[in-house]
């Protein structure tokens, strides 16, 4: 059913587009819901504009002496590593989220269903890698606590519609743009930056929604900066593939522990970054072996099996340390 737009409905949403301060927006949305025609082919929008409201009066109330901030500028680290999922509105972060996380966010066809940061634990192997669902990221209005979420984690998924074809490209330097703005580098590899404010989130990009695109999608991906992958959340496809890329470009290692004379214990490995060595794994399994430390023997990256090694010994993935103390 078309929605037959009113001309004040859509002066109220240009307004809205224009604002600056948040009493603005919110007298811009207010005057939306009330001019927006009421039937069937507008529910979504109304639900929409609703959720934006209360979003706006709830910062509203949070900014008045005494307010308190929306505590959504940090979610606690869990696993191996925290992974952002962004991108523009309706490219189908939550049905990523979805796909490959126990998590359930809202999902709908319509923009602006994620309004709050929601986790979810993906598997790999033995171990889980948090994703975070985010609000878009949009040239209108983005809230401040989304760049800070984004500045934090350690790498970022940019999500784009397949569907979108060429324009593809212009999202996704539309999307670099707003970032690089509040001073975030989306890169390959982390590497150096003279500039301390800003952060190089090393990154993905993820074409979803592939069993919708039309044509070939080869040089779209070719000219894309970062590496692509070209998957259906939705219908699982590549899913697996992306999984194993994400544990690759965290740059960790999984480190196993056995005691003296015991099978090693494979239920819950320690994760350290990559060029962690055999004193980092002692710390990370117990702060107060390292002083108490008497040597380390490890299976896996050792030339023998059970090798003693010293405490400086790089670390690879999958090693077994055996701790040793006095």
């Amino acid at each position: 059913m078309p929605a037959n737009l009113t001309p004040e409905f859509l002066k109220a949403r240009k307004r809205f587009r224009q604002a600056k301060e948040l009493d603005e927006k919110l007298a811009a949305l207010e005057e939306m819901l009330a001019t927006i025609p009421k039937h069937k082919g507008t529910d979504k929008m109304q639900a929409d504009i609703k959720r934006r409201i209360a979003k706006l009066k709830e910062r509203q109330g949070q900014s008045k002496p005494g307010g308190k901030s929306s505590g959504y500028d940090h979610v606690p680290r869990e696993g191996a590593g925290q992974v952002a999922l962004i991108g523009p509105p309706n490219t189908g972060k939550s049905s990523l989220l979805t796909a490959l996380t126990n998590a359930h966010p809202e999902v709908a066809e319509y923009p602006f269903s994620t309004l709050v940061p929601i986790p979810g634990m993906m598997a790999f192997e033995d171990i889980s890698i948090q994703l975070l669902d985010l609000p878009p990221i949009t040239p209108e209005y983005t809230e401040p606590w989304v760049y800070s979420l984004i500045r934090a984690c350690d790498l970022g998924l940019v999500v784009l519609d397949a569907g979108d074809g060429e324009l593809i490209l212009d999202e996704f330097e539309e999307l670099r743009g707003l970032l690089g703005e509040r001073h975030v580098r989306l890169v390959a590899e982390r590497g150096s930056e003279k500039d301390e404010r800003v952060v190089r989130l090393p990154s993905q990009i993820i074409l979803n929604k592939i069993d919708r695109a039309s044509g070939t999608l080869d040089a779209i991906a070719a000219s894309l900066p970062l590496r692509v992958f070209r998957l259906s959340a939705e219908a699982g496809r590549g899913l697996d593939a992306l999984r194993r890329a994400v544990f690759d470009a965290l740059h960790v290692v999984r480190v196993y522990t056995k005691l003296p004379g015991k099978q090693p214990d494979t239920s819950e490995p320690y994760t350290l970054p990559c060029g962690s060595t055999a004193l980092d794994a002692v710390r990370t399994v117990h702060r107060d072996f390292v002083e108490r430390l008497k040597y380390v023997r490890i299976w896996g990256s050792g030339r023998f099996e059970g090798q003693q090694v010293p405490s400086d010994h790089p670390l690879e993935d999958g090693d077994i340390i055996e701790i040793h103390l006095r």
